[in-house]
């Protein structure tokens, strides 16, 4: 009983969602105001269907989640691959879909926030960087990357929380990566995962609220609600 309870409640105060072939969305917990995109761009062998949920009570408080599919197959699932605008083919399409969650409330002219695991973390940043003004906070996670921090401050990037678990490969270079690209300009964060290796833990929801919140420099308030 307190299950179906429980999982009753969940429904109703879930996010609404749309799916296609593009990818998932979710509006805002609140359309009362034009709100921002959270963009998350899943890893290899993924789908926006099996790693998106793990973001969406994170993202939603502070904007629509868009989850656009790789544009690769890679077993039974997808991944990145080729360049920007190979990219980008699939995640303005997802950001056009989105927006029909709530006509007129996603705000696509700056503020956003890009999120990306393992190969899709190294589309984020690219996407970042070839869309300045657009996007001024990334969390990235689970990947060995080489950013440049004049890079970001001329894209516009203000914020970038770089995370991994604590038995992934990638969270000791992503870790010297955090130290060596901080700087007033661009400030940049480490945040550990947890105890687990190349993938996402338990609480990735409130861990991710957290990243969402330092990374778009808002209130953590959002993450106790």
């Amino acid at each position: 009983m307190r299950l179906g309870v429980a999982l009753l409640t969940a429904a109703l105060f879930a996010s609404p969602r749309i799916q296609g072939p593009w990818g998932v969305a979710y509006a805002p917990t609140d359309v009362s105001s034009p709100k921002p995109a959270i963009v998350f761009l899943h890893g290899m062998w993924s789908s926006p269907e099996d790693s998106c949920p793990s973001f969406e009570s994170a993202a939603t408080r502070f904007g629509f989640l868009v989850c656009p599919r790789g544009n690769a197959p890679l077993g039974d699932g997808k991944m990145w691959a080729g360049s920007y605008a190979d990219a980008v083919r699939t995640i303005h399409p997802a950001l056009d879909a989105a927006g029909a969650l709530a006509p007129g409330k996603l705000d696509r002219t700056g503020g956003g926030t890009l999120l990306g695991f393992s190969n899709g973390a190294y589309f984020a940043a690219e996407v970042a960087m070839k869309e300045p003004g657009r996007w001024t906070g990334l969390v990235l996670l689970s990947m060995k990357l080489d950013l440049d921090a004049r890079a970001l401050q001329a894209a516009g990037v203000r914020r970038v929380v770089l995370g991994a678990g604590d038995a992934d490969a990638a969270r000791a270079p992503m870790q010297s990566l955090a130290q060596r690209l901080n700087t007033p300009a661009v400030e940049v964060r480490f945040m550990s995962l947890g105890a687990v290796g190349h993938g996402f833990p338990p609480d990735m929801d409130q861990r991710m609220c957290e990243a969402i919140a330092w990374a778009r420099d808002a209130s953590f308030t959002e993450c106790r609600r």
